[in-house]
C-alpha cells in the first residue's frame, strides 16, 4: 500500500468513526525531508490518492500535488522537524476531546489506556488554526507524549506509524468520554502516580504477537 494510500484510507476512518466532521482535521506521514499530507477543504469521502500532497519539510513547497495542502501544515511540518522520532500525525476535532480542549482542562488518566499516551493529555494554549504560534504550542505541550489537545480546537496524536497515531486519536476520544463521564457522576478517580508508572511499564512491551 502507497502512503497516500494509507493516508486516505486513516482519512476515512476518521470521518468514518466520528472523529472528524465535514472537512476538519488532517493527517500525514513523514518520509525523509518529506511529508505527505491531506488536502484543505475537501470532504474526506472525496478524497483520492491523488488529492494528497508531497510537502518538502525545510520550505513548506508542495512538491507534488495540484490542490492546496491543509491549513495546519505548519503544525505538522513544526512537529517532524522538532521531533524526529515521531513519523505520523492525525488532527481530529473528535467531540468529547474537544470539549475539554473547549474547557482548557487536561484529560486526566481515570483509565489505564492512557500509558499510550502519557501521564495527562495536556491542552496547548489557543492559537490561530494554521498559525506558526499554534504549531510553536503544539511541539512545546506535546513534549514526550503522543498526544495534546489545542484549546478551543482539538487533538493531535502522533507515533511512529499512521496506524499508532490513529489508535491513539481514538483512545484519547475514548479516556475524554471516560473522564467526561466521571466528571457528571461527580467521582473523577485519576491513577496514582504509582499505578500509572506500572500501566506505562507494561505498555512498553504490549504487542499484538
Amino acid at each position: 500500500m502507497s502512503i497516500q494510500n494509507e493516508i486516505v484510507k486513516i482519512a476515512k476512518q476518521c470521518y468514518e468513526t466520528g472523529l472528524v466532521v465535514g472537512t476538519a482535521g488532517n493527517v500525514s506521514v513523514r518520509e525523509g525531508d518529506m511529508m505527505y499530507i491531506t488536502p484543505s477543504a475537501l470532504p474526506y469521502n472525496e478524497m483520492t490518492e491523488e488529492d494528497v500532497l508531497k510537502v518538502d519539510l525545510t520550505t513548506g513547497k508542495v512538491i507534488e500535488g495540484n490542490r492546496k495542502p491543509s491549513s495546519e501544515t505548519p503544525m505538522h511540518t513544526n512537529i517532524y522537524l522538532q521531533k524526529e522520532e515521531i513519523k505520523a500525525i492525525v488532527h481530529t476535532h473528535s467531540t468529547y476531546a474537544t470539549i475539554f480542549a473547549c474547557a482548557h482542562k487536561a484529560i486526566p488518566p481515570v483509565h489505564y489506556v492512557i500509558a499510550d499516551i502519557g501521564r495527562e493529555v495536556s491542552v496547548a494554549p489557543y492559537a490561530r488554526y494554521g498559525s506558526e504560534s499554534l504549531a510553536g504550542y503544539a511541539v512545546e505541550t506535546l513534549g514526550d507524549a503522543n498526544g495534546v489537545l489545542l484549546a478551543n480546537h482539538g487533538v493531535v496524536a502522533v507515533g511512529d506509524t499512521l496506524a499508532d497515531a490513529y489508535r491513539r486519536a481514538e483512545a484519547i476520544e475514548e479516556l475524554a468520554l471516560l473522564s467526561y463521564g466521571s466528571h457528571v457522576l461527580n467521582s473523577v478517580n485519576p491513577l496514582t502516580e504509582e499505578e500509572l508508572d506500572e500501566a506505562l511499564e507494561g505498555f512498553k512491551t504490549y504487542t499484538s504477537n
